[in-house]
Order: structure tokens, then C-alpha cells, then sequence
């Protein structure tokens, strides 16, 4: 299965994912929307990428037998692995992956957006 899918919008990406991952796509997009200030999302690399200050922050996918958190930043994910700071979900790389049927909580949502947010905000 691609990771990405032909859609122009976070709505048609979310429609034509498989039944078993829309529910947890959509709650983490949920939870993204409320943690990110001024959100704007859209589609890059066929799958969801969500910004901030107009930089891309977060991006979000189904795969084959998980979802996917893009943390787009190898720095952060390592950081999050040495402090043993993500109770959800498994690191792969810089992408935080979850089961279809447990999507990653407010609570860790929150954590990563709040660090992504400071690497962003410290470049300036």
C-alpha cells in the first residue's frame, strides 16, 4: 500500500484511506488541529502536512498495517527516545507509528506539537 493517496485536500486523503484507519487518522488530526496556533493543513508528498508560522511541522499517513506520525525532525525523535518521553505509538526513523485501532493521544499529540513548535519558534 503507497503511503500517500491522489487527493488535493486532507478531506479527500481521509476518504480514501481504508475504513479501519479513517477513525484514528481523524482523531489525530483532531488533536493536531486544537495544538497547533493558526493551523493550516494541506497535502504534500500525498499525505497530510499540518503547519505552523507557515513551516511544516507535522504530517500524518496510513500504511499498510499502522498510521503514521511524521515528526519531520530526526533531532526531535531521538530526543523523545533518549527521555523515554512517547508511552504510545513506536518510533521508526522520525515517524511516530500507531495502530489503527488506538490512535496517539491528546496528552502525546500536545507533547510533540509543543516541541515541534519550540524547534520551529527557535529558528526564528
Amino acid at each position: 500500500m503507497p503511503r500517500g493517496y491522489a487527493a488535493e485536500t486532507v478531506e479527500e486523503y481521509l476518504a480514501a484511506v481504508p475504513d479501519e484507519q479513517r477513525p484514528a487518522l481523524a482523531a489525530v488530526r483532531a488533536a493536531l488541529l486544537a495544538a497547533i496556533p493558526d493551523a493550516t493543513e494541506g497535502i504534500s508528498y500525498q499525505i497530510p502536512i499540518f503547519s505552523y508560522r507557515g513551516k511544516g511541522l507535522l504530517g500524518l499517513s496510513a500504511a499498510q498495517k499502522h498510521c503514521s506520525l511524521h515528526l519531520m525532525s530526526p533531532p526531535l525523535a531521538k530526543a523523545l527516545e533518549a527521555e523515554g518521553a512517547l508511552t504510545e505509538g513506536r518510533l521508526s526513523g522520525a515517524t511516530v507509528q500507531f495502530p489503527n485501532d488506538a490512535p496517539l493521544s491528546e496528552a502525546t499529540v500536545r507533547l510533540i506539537v509543543e516541541r515541534r513548535i519550540a524547534e520551529v519558534d527557535a529558528r526564528g
